[in-house]
């Protein structure tokens, strides 16, 4: 290594002579420190990894050496001193800076290795709230980011998975680094405090707390690369929620098959409908296609429930992914594999189930434990022109204190439960939306119309197709209407009077309402205010 620093200053390229390291997780250090002393770096340590390196052979100057004072309060201040600080952040090209490291007796760190206290495994853990405090990390996040700010002079490694780049890095260049190499390794030290102060923040701070806060963060690591996005061009991965990593691997099992971008999207949208429709305690199955349900029911069996979820639109299921809150068994299985389906979800499958649909060669099969809502972010984000978007999901109960009879004709007891169906429905459907349906099955989705009308119209026209194909098997009379978004003009009213829809449920709010509602008891119609809009863009 003769030849190690000959590169010089101006290249950017730098040589490493002294290394501090600090670490809590001491995975592959040993062969690290080995390496570093092949390389003739002098290698300072702290405490607990001065202990560790010693014991395996090492030549290791500890931080109390070279502070000249030694670790106190149980270790919580070690490295915040002057003379670890400053031979990290002094600037190389400054030759008064150069003149002051000299007069304090230090010498230049070239590299520091140092990854923090396990604060997110001790949170999952469930840790009594003293153990929680003490893994908050201050001087490892401190050495960190006074190392990246001075990345000109200062190669940073955070990551023990980033061990062998460092050691390709000096081997390539004969025991220095390239400024684009400590460049990105000190970008990568600014995302990992971020998301360790996330955390932290997580933790101390409630939802509502955290909604009052001017500055929000959001954190995730990499669960995995997707293929592709939306569509084959577009880059997408796949981020976990730090918070919900448990719980997801508790409640959720792939059973088979890798989930594609859209696969994940629509597979939300199959569970926010079936969270809705838990409370009813029975069979309820969900077929999504594109975001949007093309068909929802409720019934006393996982197989009635599918069958009548099937028939409100075959040909906009084919392709789609199919949700159902109770086990699938082979029978079910037979059914489902009757037509392409590229996802399905269900609380549990039978090995006789999981062999029949993988004979489809691309199909994925997960099954969800829990249909409780406790998979759910509580948030949804979104970007926009110059930012985010931050909005709390929308699923909730349609309770009696919500709900106002507004026509002279009041609803039925059935036909006040069918609303109530269709009005948990309608929210999951793209605006503008219309879902018709009775005896909680729904035949008939609009979604998506740049107009009210527009969706009412292919909602009606699609219930009627059921209708008539079912006539002969079973009596299907589509009695409800929901609508996300009140009636500008009673057009709606009057067409929906005429596909034999006799009950309305719409939040109401429009200049119109009067007329609305006058159209509605002529045409002996029962309508419900719900005085809450239900938009999804």
């Amino acid at each position: 290594m003769e030849n190690r620093g000959d590169y010089g200053l101006k290249s950017g390229i730098l040589p490493i002579r002294r290394a501090l390291i600090s670490v809590s997780e001491k995975n592959n250090l040993k062969d690290l420190a080995n390496f570093l002393t092949g390389l003739g770096v002098d290698i300072v340590s702290t405490g607990g990894t001065a202990s560790y390196l010693k014991k395996e052979g090492l030549k290791v100057k500890e931080v109390s050496d070279l502070t000249g004072f030694p670790e106190i309060l149980n270790g919580r201040v070690k490295t915040l001193h002057p003379k670890v600080h400053a031979p990290i952040l002094f600037d190389r090209d400054d030759a008064a800076s150069a003149k002051e490291l000299k007069k304090l007796g230090s010498k230049a760190i070239d590299l520091v290795v140092v990854n923090l206290y396990p604060f997110e495994t001790i949170l999952r853990s469930k840790a009594p709230r003293k153990d929680i405090i003490e893994n908050i990390d201050i001087g490892g996040v401190a050495l960190m980011r006074a190392a990246a700010k001075n990345f000109e002079h200062v190669m940073v490694v955070s990551d023990p998975g980033d061990y062998m780049e460092l050691k390709k890095e000096l081997t390539s260049f004969q025991g220095c680094t390239r400024r684009v190499t400590r460049k990105f390794f000190a970008g990568k030290v600014f995302s990992q405090t971020s998301y360790y102060d996330y955390l932290i923040s997580g933790w101390f701070l409630s939802k509502k707390q955290r909604g009052s806060i001017k500055n929000r963060f959001f954190g995730g690591t990499s669960r995995q690369a997707l293929k592709y996005g939306e569509n084959p061009h577009q880059h997408a991965l796949y981020l976990n929620d730090p918070v919900q990593e448990e719980k997801t691997k508790r409640l959720v099992n792939i059973l088979r098959g890798t989930l594609s971008y859209n696969n994940l999207t629509d597979a939300t949208a199959a569970y926010k409908i079936l969270c809705e429709l838990e409370e009813y305690n029975k069979a309820s199955c969900v077929i999504i296609k594109h975001g949007n349900p093309c068909g929802v029911t409720i019934d006393h069996n996982a197989l009635a429930a599918y069958k009548k979820a099937l028939e409100t639109d075959p040909v906009s299921a084919f392709g789609g992914i199919v949700g159902i809150n109770q086990h699938v068994d082979e029978k079910l299985a037979k059914k489902i594999s009757s037509i392409f389906t590229e996802v399905i979800i269900a609380k549990s499958f039978s090995p006789k189930a999981i062999k029949i649909l993988s004979l489809k060669k691309n199909v994925k099969i997960i099954d969800i434990k829990s249909f409780d809502g406790a998979l759910l972010n509580k948030e949804e984000i979104r970007s926009v022109i110059g930012g985010y978007l931050i909005q709390e999901t929308s699923i909730s109960k349609a309770n009696d204190e919500e709900l106002e009879v507004v026509t002279k004709r009041k609803p039925s007891k059935g036909e006040l439960n069918n609303l109530v169906f269709l009005w948990k429905i309608v929210k999951h459907v793209k605006s503008n939306a219309i879902v018709v349906g009775s005896n909680s099955c729904v035949t008939g989705i609009g979604a998506g119309q740049t107009n009210r009308v527009g969706s009412v119209k292919i909602a009606v026209r699609n219930s009627k197709r059921v209708e008539k194909t079912f006539k002969k098997s079973r009596k299907v009379v589509s009695s409800g209407l929901a609508s996300d978004a009140f009636f500008p003009f009673p057009d709606s009213i009057k067409m929906a009077s005429r596909n034999g829809i006799s009950s309305i449920i719409q939040p109401g709010g429009s200049i119109n309402d009067s007329d609305v509602i006058s159209a509605a008891d002529k045409l002996n119609i029962a309508m419900i205010f719900t005085k809450r809009r239900l938009f999804s863009h």
